[in-house]
Formats: structure tokens, sequence, C-alpha cells
């Protein structure tokens, strides 16, 4: 049975509002009381009532618990719910709203415990922690601790809006307008530090978050002074350490480093040479290098921290950007704040659709010229250098212009073409170049004349 997608927004939506709500046994979530708390089971009714009946939802438990999900017979269906068991939590099936694990004690009741999972976002209340998500609950495919597994079928029909800003600003706690205004630059630093599930998104917004003070500081607040003459950065000359202090997100400091990233960023096509932040260090703190400044240190500097972030280790990561575990605490908020949005973070790879028109331009396409006095056979041009060119100027005005001011390489353009050696070879271009050279040789016989010189000459 098919779920509407408001419905599942609505419940995520409720959920992040109470988490961080006191643990209460037997409670009931409130629909005028965001605070009210509830124990395990509530909270796993209340999100299926949500994404079963939306707005419509009951507040109620139903009278059911922990106990309503005792186990049945793999593939049947149980509680008002129509919640399906499985075997495994390898058996959840792609489209399942609801994520359900439960883990059956003796006697039930306080021996007993349940949690869920709605598009990759963790639900759990739990006797020592009350309401969590994030690193702080536990994963529906835990199989150490659950010994019962159930969903909620899908799919979740309705479109999923895209609104990247929106989900960046839900992520990190920006402004709607800081979060749009920094969006490319994270998009880009996500897909160059190959981030690309939630837990590394969520990760990448934490870390990165936490290290740029809210995306913040582009550039160390320090002169820099203090790392002249550290030949472990590479400073080895006067003026280094101002010339090569910290810049990015997450921030490269020192000639060696610099000279490091600029080979990586060369080799990744990003710059135009290896060198490239040695010779413009100043242009390192631009937002454009902000995120890709902060890939290099992610995937090259340290390079097992997307593998750790599959795994959700928080504390080894900050370990690993940091060298102890500085901010720990504001880095697990915006991990957890992050987590929040789940699957919705995907939308952070791509961040904005292009119009056609940008499509195209950034696209690898390229044409051939279709100007009568293009060169035979030469190459492609990319579209954009084609558009430049249509800014400047049509390609047979401008060089039947200079022609007339005697330019000998136009000249000889319009003579090839007139003499049916050009690329295009038809007697209509052939005619109109013919009728050029009769022009000029009216209006300014002299160029003609110096340029046949100067070709008898050669």
């Amino acid at each position: 049975m098919a779920v509407l997608r408001a419905n599942v927004d609505f419940a995520k939506r409720i959920f992040s509002d109470r988490v961080g709500n006191d643990y209460v046994y037997g409670g009931n979530w409130n629909p005028f009381n965001v605070k009210v708390g509830t124990d395990c089971s509530g909270l796993v009714i209340d999100i299926c009532d949500a994404v079963r009946n939306g707005t419509a939802m009951a507040w109620t438990r139903h009278g059911m618990s922990t106990e309503s999900w005792r186990p049945i017979e793999v593939g049947q269906t149980g509680t008002i719910f129509n919640t399906i068991c499985v075997a495994s939590p390898n058996d959840f099936p792609a489209d399942a709203a609801v994520k359900i694990a439960i883990h059956h004690g003796p006697g039930g009741g306080a021996n007993s415990h349940m949690w869920c999972e709605v598009e990759g976002i963790r639900m759990e209340s739990n006797g020592s922690d009350g309401c969590v998500t994030g690193n702080r609950a536990r994963s529906v495919y835990d199989t150490s601790y659950a010994n019962d597994w159930h969903y909620l079928p899908g799919p979740i029909t309705g479109q999923l809006g895209t609104d990247p800003a929106g989900v960046l600003a839900r992520a990190t706690g920006l402004s709607a307008g800081r979060a749009a205004e920094i969006l490319p630059a994270v998009s880009d630093g996500l897909k160059a530090s190959q981030c690309t599930n939630v837990n590394r998104i969520a990760m990448w917004l934490a870390q990165v978050g936490h290290e740029s003070g809210s995306f913040v500081y582009t550039e160390e607040i320090a002169s820099g002074a203090a790392y002249e003459g550290r030949a472990d950065l590479g400073n080895t000359q006067p003026g280094d350490g101002v010339r090569f202090k910290g810049r990015s997100w997450i921030q490269i400091t020192g000639r060696s480093n610099y000279g490091l990233f600029s080979q990586w960023a060369f080799r990744q096509r990003l710059v135009q040479s290896p060198t490239y932040f040695v010779d413009r260090s100043t242009e390192l703190a631009d937002l454009k290098w902000a995120g890709i400044g902060a890939a290099w240190y992610w995937t090259v500097a340290r390079t097992d921290i997307n593998a750790l972030s599959d795994r959700q280790d928080l504390e080894t990561v900050t370990r690993r950007i940091n060298g102890g575990t500085n901010g720990l605490a504001d880095r697990r908020d915006r991990y957890n704040r992050a987590l929040l949005q789940g699957d919705a973070l995907l939308q952070l790879l791509a961040p904005e659709s292009l119009d056609p028109i940008e499509e195209l331009l950034m696209s690898d396409l390229q044409v051939e010229s279709l100007s009568i006095y293009a060169t035979p056979g030469e190459p492609l041009i990319p579209i954009v250098r084609m558009v430049q060119a249509i800014d400047a100027a049509e390609h047979r005005k401008l060089v039947e212009d200079w022609a007339r001011t005697g330019d000998a390489d136009a000249l000889s353009r319009i003579a090839r073409t007139a003499a049916g050696q050009g690329k295009f070879r038809d007697p209509a271009t052939v005619a109109h170049a013919k009728a050029v050279l009769a022009d000029i040789e009216a209006t300014n016989p002299a160029v003609l004349q110096e340029f046949i010189s100067q070709k008898g000459q050669s």
C-alpha cells in the first residue's frame, strides 16, 4: 500500500521537533506540546500513524506497545498499520516507508525495546538518552541486539521536492540566504570529497562547519607570521609564513601543502598549472575554493575519513582533522542535525538544475566552425569558445574588416576562399570572397598590391 510523500515529510517533521525530549515510559507525544516525551513503542506507533495518516493521525497509542509486535511468521502482516515481518534487516524492501527493529526480552515490558528508521533517519526513544537520532540512535540494521524486524510497506508516492538550499539551511542551521550563497562551494566540496551517501555528507557538514566557524572563515584570522621559517611547512623563503597562511574551510597551511594541493587540483583539472596556488596564494581564500580545499584534506591528507564516516565514527574523524577531540560536542550536534535530513542530503550533490543554455555552455560539446573563412581541417571548437567568439564579432565580418586594413592573414583567407580552396567551396561563397577582394581593390588598392607583392616574394 503506497504512502504519501506529504505524510512521510510530516512524520519526519514531528520527530525532529521532539529530538532531545525525555523518555517517558507509557507516554505519548502531544500535538500541542512538542516537549512532551514518550517511550520506545510510543515513538514507533506515532511515526507509523503519521506516515500512514499524515495530519489526521490519532496521536494515541491505540492500546499498543512493543508486545503488539511479538514475533509472527515471516511475511505475515500484523498491527493496525499492516506492518510486515521479515527474517532480518537485509530483507527490508528498498521502498519500505518505515523500517522497524525490536528486541524482545523475557516478559516484555521494560525488558523489550524498539526503534525505527524513515528514509535514512534513525528514530529512537530510550531510557538513557531520551529521543535521539543520528549516531546516538540504534540502527535498524544492528543485529547484535535486535531479534525481530518489521516494516511499513511503501512505496512513497508524490514527488520529493528539490530545495537544496533549504536542505543545507536545515542541515547546518544557516539562514536560507547564506545557505544559498555557499551552496555551490558546498556541492563542489562534497563531490570532490567523494561524499556520496548520507553518512559522509552529514560528517562533512559537521566537521567542515565546525572548522570554519559555520562556513564563515576561508582564511585564518592571524597574519601567518608565526609560520615564518617553519621548515616542516616548507616555508623556506622570506614572507612564506604570511603568504601561505591557513586558507579554505579546512585550512591548508604552508608552502609545501599549497604545492601539494596545487598539484592535486591540477590533476583534477580544476586549475591550469601544478603550481597554481603557490603562485596565487591569496586566491585560496576565495569562496570558490573553500570546499575544494577541504576536499583535498578529506581525501588526500587524511585518506580514511570516508571509511570512518561510513561507520559513523565521529570521534575518530575528529581526531583525524583536529589531532584531538576539541569541539567534539559541537561537532556531534552538527552531525545529528545534518542526519535529520536523511536522504534529502543527497540533493546537495546536484544543487541546482541548470537551464538549457547553462547546461550547454558547461558541457564538453565541440562543434565545427561554419565561417566561410575557416581553415580546412581545423579542429573542432568547444561550444563555450564559440559563444565567446560571437561576443567578439562574427568571424566573417572580422576577417573582412581586418583585410581592408591590410592584415596579411585576413587577406590570405579571403584569397584562398576566392580561389575555391577554402573550407567552403560552393559558388556563392567563392563569389562572395571575390567580391570582397574587388571591393578592397577599388577602395584601398595599396593594401592589396602590397599583399600580392609579399606573396610573390615568398
